[in-house]
């Protein structure tokens, strides 16, 4: 699971490594990188109570994979999963705190640092990158800058 992070948007940009632009014959089919930052964004927005501005970065995410040449099985694949991951993950977290009357301890501490993180001039500006977002004044390009080809970084 998740440790601390020093920004929302740094913990999902943190497994992302660019790895080259995709041409346009190209089609990808390898998602995992987004897959994990669109997992890891519920940690970094929605556990610090932040859980419209981690809906607005998980829809601009949606939206860069549907704009990258991902095979149609590829995006389908993306899409189930997403919708897997926002019916479960939530439910996970809070039956963690119903069953144990707080996060598992590698998300505890994070919940403890989310006011901290809150306040950093990065966090401060990612929410305002996505509150533009939400008003039509930013394109998912500028939320999610990642190359449609990165790749997961190793663990």
């Amino acid at each position: 699971m998740v440790k601390t992070v020093k920004t929302a948007l740094a913990l999902c940009g943190a497994l992302l490594m660019a790895s080259g632009a995709a041409s346009a014959e190209t089609q990808l089919s390898n998602t995992k990188a987004f897959r994990a930052a669109y997992g890891l964004s519920f940690f970094g927005f929605d556990l610090c109570g932040d859980a419209a501005m981690g809906a607005l970065y998980r829809k601009a995410l949606t939206e860069k994979v549907a704009h990258c040449p991902f095979t149609p099985a590829a995006k389908a694949d993306f899409g189930k999963w997403t919708a897997d991951a926002d019916q479960r993950v939530p439910a996970e977290v809070k039956r963690d705190i119903a069953e144990h009357d707080k996060l598992p301890e590698s998300l505890d501490e994070k919940r403890v640092n989310c006011r901290k993180e809150r306040q950093t001039p990065a966090y401060q500006k990612t929410i305002a990158l996505l509150d533009r977002y939400a008003k039509g004044e930013a394109k998912f390009d500028e939320i999610v800058p990642d190359k449609c080809d990165v790749q997961a970084a190793a663990p």
